[in-house]
């Protein structure tokens, strides 16, 4: 999936075209947005949660773990040249220990969680 284009409707919100689905994201006031929308690190943090529950699900679902459901929360901070990324995760439902470390191990390998930590090269060319 890619996303197609992104078009400015008001101020700094603007529209975001990902095949099926469109998306808003803005910036808050202080920055000169309005606030109506998600902010990009927003999407960034989301993209990381939804990866992790829903990897933790489907394992779960897999190997017949009777896991309700994952309660994920994440925090991007900037410590000076250092970018860090704290995951917290809670698992609902009737889970042994060994359920419990097999699903923390298994959110490590959800696919943004292995993209983010193997960091990326980034190219960005102008189009005409």
């Amino acid at each position: 999936m890619s996303v197609e284009s992104t078009k400015i409707t008001k101020g700094l919100a603007l529209e975001i075209n990902v095949p099926g689905f469109q998306l808003r994201s803005d910036v808050s006031e202080k920055l000169g947005g309005t606030n109506t929308a998600p902010n990009p690190h927003d999407y960034l943090e989301t993209a990381l949660a939804a990866c992790t529950a829903i990897t933790v699900q489907m394992y779960a679902n897999r190997k017949g773990i009777p896991l309700v459901s994952s309660d994920v929360k994440i925090k991007i901070t900037a410590e000076g040249a250092e970018n860090r990324i704290a995951r917290e995760i809670r698992f609902e439902g009737e889970l042994t220990d060994e359920q419990r470390a097999s699903l923390l191990a298994i959110a490590n390998k959800c696919p943004i969680h292995k993209f983010l930590s193997k960091g990326a090269l980034i190219e960005t060319s102008l189009v005409k």
